[in-house]
């Protein structure tokens, strides 16, 4: 027997506000039992007005086949997804029968910090994995204990194994931040959980709240560069025909696994180059000489193939997955021949022509390209003699 996929407003009971965010309000649901889940703790997730006009009268449907989504699962693929990922598990509907939001279970407590203030006191939320991103002295003020390299890169792992799973049933994430991914940085069992998937996409659906946004400091170079386009647009005489500029919107608003998979790499750049300005990194050049020394050269060259500026050119994360288990059993490939290390960061770092990607592409320089950020150019596929 599994949890009711639709119920009303009236059957939670008593609520109590925990969180209040852009696009809606979480509430405990401390009297809330549900079947297949013993000993488990709800939130309900209500959106806001604003939010639920904006996804349209589609919303209730959509909601209904992403909780069905989970429910279709087989037990134990069901018991693994649920492990790694905060999923919705049945639609709330008011009192016209229309979704008003989602029941989800609680963080489990280990995911959550008591973060020190500056004025003092403390305030408990979940330890979101941006807070790999920045410097250490500030994470100790906050309370933070030190996550050493180790333990990172068991986190980064863990996240390709969630993002993997998500793939393998057909879910684009779409969304990827620093916001929502939590851990518990236990040195002797390190975890994560994906939170705040309900702006995934089913594929072959539409997303539920009608596209897939990016967080700002996110975008791949290909929304980057239609967003450039479209600013450009605005200013062009004669004005670009609108055909042109649909184009455009949806070049930046399409997102795919490989999409993930940019989104994914920006996150282990800025997790193994911590430090001041950290979630903002998206110079790949000392998380690449840190990849290479800890796993060798293909987890450095399955890097650059992730920030290819051509999405079709990068890999997916059953790759990183299978590398990053690879390295955890002690399992390294025969060493590649030794290879230029990336010069320091400039406005255009020069690197050999001679080098190819994990896909088999020849790769070229890393440049900062305006509007689209580091990215390293392909030189078309390898052939060989």
């Amino acid at each position: 027997m599994t949890a009711p996929l639709e119920m009303h407003v009236g059957q939670l009971g008593q609520t109590q506000q925990l969180a209040r965010g852009g696009t809606a309000t979480i509430y405990l649901v401390p009297d809330l039992r549900l079947s297949g889940f013993n000993g488990v703790r709800f939130v309900y997730k209500k959106y806001k007005e604003a939010t639920k006009l904006g996804a349209g009268p589609s919303l209730t449907t959509g909601l209904s086949n992403f909780v069905r989504f989970r429910d279709r699962l087989p037990s134990t693929q069901r018991d693994a997804w649920d492990a790694r990922i905060i999923w919705p598990v049945s639609v709330v509907l008011d009192e016209n029968g229309a979704a008003d939001g989602v029941i989800m279970r609680l963080i489990p407590d280990q995911y959550f910090h008591d973060f020190t203030k500056r004025a003092g006191g403390v305030n408990r939320k979940p330890r979101e994995i941006e807070t790999l991103f920045g410097d250490d002295e500030t994470a100790l003020r906050k309370g933070l204990t030190k996550v050493d390299l180790t333990t990172r890169f068991r986190l980064i792992r863990a996240i390709a194994a969630a993002y993997g799973m998500m793939h393998k049933e057909n879910v684009v994430v779409g969304d990827i931040s620093g916001r929502n991914i939590i851990y518990d940085p236990d040195p002797a069992r390190p975890t994560i959980m994906v939170v705040d998937v309900d702006s995934a996409r089913i594929r072959g659906n539409r997303a539920v709240f009608g596209m897939q946004p990016h967080t700002p400091n996110w975008q791949p170079p290909e929304a980057l560069a239609a967003s450039a386009a479209l600013m450009r647009a605005t200013k062009s005489n004669p004005p670009m025909p609108d055909d042109d500029r649909d184009r455009l919107r949806n070049r930046w608003s399409i997102q795919s696994t490989q999409t993930d998979v940019y989104k994914f790499a920006l996150m282990v750049v800025r997790i193994l180059d911590n430090g001041r300005g950290g979630a903002v990194n998206r110079d790949p050049h000392k998380a690449r000489r840190i990849l290479k020394a800890q796993a060798g050269d293909e987890a450095a060259d399955l890097l650059d193939a992730s920030l290819a500026e051509n999405e079709k050119q990068r890999p997916t994360m059953r790759q990183w997955y299978d590398l990053l288990q690879q390295r955890r059993a002690g399992r390294h490939g025969r060493p590649a021949p030794p290879r230029p290390r990336p010069q320091a960061a400039g406005p255009a770092t020069a690197q050999p022509d001679n080098q190819y990607l994990a896909n088999g592409h020849r790769v070229g320089k890393w440049q900062w390209v305006e509007g689209q950020g580091w990215v390293r150019q392909s030189l078309g596929a390898r052939h060989n003699p």
